[in-house]
């Protein structure tokens, strides 16, 4: 069992976590851009619209870019690796689960099968 700081600070995010994260920094991007417009313009200036909107992109930085335990929820289960000497044996018999694929049918084109009842 793992404790709450260690699912908090160590894992590899996954696919699900990738996806949340994208979708956290491009909300917090977008809400800390509109108040910094809107604060910036009431305010009548540019640098205040800039220092919101860094301050909302170093907090989006800060929760999505490292790989926090939380992205991780969803971890992919990896089959387990074959051994040196564990390599699959082929069987001689054709076996049920094991068969070929069917091969698909060929379709001649019309002008082939008109020429063939001509002939």
């Amino acid at each position: 069992s793992r404790s709450g700081l260690q699912t908090l600070t160590s894992a590899a995010m996954d696919f699900v976590g990738q996806r949340l994260a994208d979708r956290m920094h491009q909300i917090i991007t977008a809400v800390f851009g509109v108040i910094g417009f809107i604060y910036g313009y009431f305010q009548q200036r540019f640098a205040f619209t800039m220092y919101i909107s860094m301050v909302g992109l170093a907090i989006s930085a800060l929760l999505c870019v490292p790989d926090w335990g939380f992205l991780n929820s969803n971890p992919l289960k990896w089959q387990k690796p074959m051994g040196d000497g564990e390599e699959e044996e082929e069987d001689e018999g054709e076996d049920e689960d094991n068969e070929p694929p069917p091969k698909p049918k060929q379709s001649k084109s019309k002008k082939q099968s008109k020429l063939k009842k001509r002939k």
